[in-house]
């Protein structure tokens, strides 16, 4: 709260905004939809950062130095600060003032990065990167040279966004999860705080527990009316960059979970989705009555079908696998896995891996009603922290490396118009992932636990393998 004898700003944070003051990483990165009230929740806390700590230094800055003063030096003056805080002096405009004095030493400087001065060779405590979206990488990492005054406990950059594409650099640069606060006092951390429109009491009230009549008007007649991207950017707080989403209703805040948040599963299954040239992928899923908890993932390129038996092994022991749903285009892979499972568990004739049912467009349908809330949903989680490995040179290349990132970047294909359709993916999208995940749901509620047929291994050269009859084997059963 800041207060003169004149004025008093009442001010009570929530959610994500909450959370700041007990935080200490490195790197954080507050996002949210638009109208959750990030900017006010950030402005307040340097205000207080400035009263706790003498002497600190903190750079406010946008990607230009004029947005700066026709948006959110207006909340600090007025909501945060006021007409004669003594943090204010001299009579410039708000549109040419440097900087904030506050009696105890501290500075607040405001910049822009199309105005790279002497205000950016200096040292700060907290940099504070406003509409963070508009910036590179490169700047945020430039900015970490300043970042070293030591004035206060801990050394601090900021980033405060809405939303933008799926893999803006933003969102690659930070984890996937929200509040991943695994040791508050550990430093060298980079958190991200998911923003959401109940955060802001202008839009919600939290003691009868309903929006306001701003909110309603604002959050449910505004941004709740938008489309397309703008919607998902904007209103539900997704990382979106094309129209045609698949998966409308994948919300990490909702999907991703801490592993101490989940029932305890009644059994476990696993799905694979075969790659070489492209990545192979290996999920674990925990089963609690007709929910599923992803509790292990596998992300690789360029393995062989022994390597991916080694890994199937290894989550074998840590969950014991009641089935293995695998691509079934891939009947070699499931023979390898039977029988390194078959010989692991002394009972060559339960062969848990089978194939998978793959009508994609049914598939689909099934994890889009599983991650939704109808009839009591969501039905699919992921348990956080959660995809243990991942593929460097797909990261590298910013590329989807785990169902998290696929998942939000899976779209319809256009059809001749541009419009997006509702037939079939696009086939650029990355889908490695999605494939296991499509596989474990038409498992999960369509489940057939009979043993896999063993399916006919001619020899090579034989009249069998000369006529394809192997494959024409695995088509009858498939």
């Amino acid at each position: 709260m800041s207060q003169t004898t004149e004025v008093v700003h009442e001010y009570t944070p929530y959610g994500a905004a909450r959370e700041l003051w007990s935080l200490q990483p490195n790197e954080l990165l507050l996002e949210g939809p638009a109208g959750t009230g990030k900017t006010r929740a950030l402005l307040e806390w340097i205000n207080y950062l400035c009263e706790r700590y003498a002497g600190i230094r903190v750079l406010m800055l946008r990607q230009t130095r004029e947005s700066m003063a026709e948006s959110v030096l207006v909340e600090w003056e007025t909501e945060v600060l006021w007409p004669g805080h003594p943090a204010i002096h001299g009579t410039s405009a708000r549109n040419t003032r440097q900087n904030y004095h506050y009696p105890n030493g501290s500075h607040v400087v405001i910049g822009g990065l199309d105005k790279p001065s002497k205000t950016f060779s200096t040292q700060y405590d907290v940099i504070c990167v406003f509409e963070a979206r508009e910036i590179t990488s490169d700047s945020w990492e430039w900015l970490a040279r300043a970042n070293r005054n030591f004035k206060m406990p801990w050394q601090m950059r900021v980033a405060d966004t809405n939303p933008a594409g799926e893999f803006h650099w933003l969102n690659t640069h930070f984890p996937q999860g929200f509040r991943e606060v695994p040791d508050r006092h550990k430093r060298d951390k980079r958190i991200r705080l998911l923003s959401r429109h109940e955060d802001n009491p202008a839009w919600f009230d939290h003691a009868k527990g309903t929006w306001t009549k701003n909110g309603e008007h604002y959050v449910l007649g505004v941004l709740a009316k938008l489309t397309g991207t703008r919607r998902a950017n904007m209103y539900e707080g997704k990382w979106a960059s094309e129209d045609g989403i698949i998966f409308e209703d994948w919300d990490p805040a909702v999907h991703i979970i801490d592993p101490e948040d989940m029932p305890e599963p009644k059994w476990y299954f696993g799905s694979y989705d075969k790659g070489l040239r492209h990545p192979g992928c290996l999920q674990i899923w925990a089963v609690n009555d007709q929910r599923m908890y992803r509790v292990q993932e596998i992300y690789k390129t360029g393995e062989t079908s022994d390597w991916w038996a080694e890994q199937v092994m290894a989550a074998n022991e840590d969950y014991p696998l009641s089935a293995l749903v695998c691509d079934p285009s891939e009947p070699e892979y499931i023979k390898v896995f039977n029988d390194r499972l078959g010989a692991a568990r002394g009972r060559d004739g339960s062969r848990i891996a089978r194939r998978a049912k793959n009508s994609i467009k049914t598939g689909i349908d099934m994890v889009r009603w599983g991650l939704s809330k109808v009839d009591h949903g969501p039905r699919i989680y992921i348990c956080r922290g959660s995809s243990l490995v991942r593929d460097k040179a797909r990261t590298d290349a910013k590329k989807p490396t785990c169902l998290e990132e696929e998942i939000s970047s899976y779209t319809w294909a256009r059809s001749r118009d541009g419009a997006p359709g509702k037939e079939r993916p696009d086939p650029t999208c990355s889908d490695h992932a999605v494939d296991c995940l499509r596989y474990a749901a038409m498992f999960m509620w369509n489940r057939d636990m009979s043993m896999e047929i063993q399916i006919p291994d001619y020899p090579e050269g034989s009249l069998g393998d000369v006529l394809s009859h192997s494959e024409v084997h695995a088509q009858q059963f498939n």
